[in-house]
């Protein structure tokens, strides 16, 4: 086993900890920017393990409704088909000092199964509901 993967057993950060909060204000800020409207993610796993975390949310629109993707970038895709609301990303950092290393917006498959291996972050960090 490589230093890389020897990290701790994945855990989730409290919902209202600074840490949590520190892990999503990048991925939200990623998320806004990417979409060029405001939108806030429906967590639905956040895990973290060593120098690494790993958000799996839904977006939403700040009311709590699922995002409509008209007035995107995405929202010729959207009308094909080709974008769901999933949100997905991969960060590094420690306590409250996190950085994106990479995402994806409106999955329609498991764009994030290489991530481990192309990134050097746990496999166990990528678990899904």
């Amino acid at each position: 086993m490589t230093a890389t993967h020897a990290q701790e057993a994945p855990r989730t950060p409290a919902t209202n900890s600074p840490e949590r909060q520190a892990i999503l204000k990048p991925a939200v800020a990623d998320v806004v920017g990417a979409l060029g409207k405001p939108a806030q993610l429906d967590v639905s796993s956040l895990r973290v393990s060593g120098e690494w975390a790993f958000v799996y949310a839904s977006i939403q629109t700040p009311g709590g409704q699922p995002i409509e993707y008209a007035d995107t970038p995405f929202a010729e895709a959207a009308e094909a088909g080709m974008k769901s609301n999933v949100y997905a990303a991969l960060l590094r950092g420690q306590s409250t000092q996190w950085k994106l290393v990479t995402s994806v917006v409106g999955p329609t498959d498991m764009a994030w199964a290489p991530w481990a291996a192309q990134y050097g972050a746990p496999e166990a960090i990528f678990e899904v509901p």
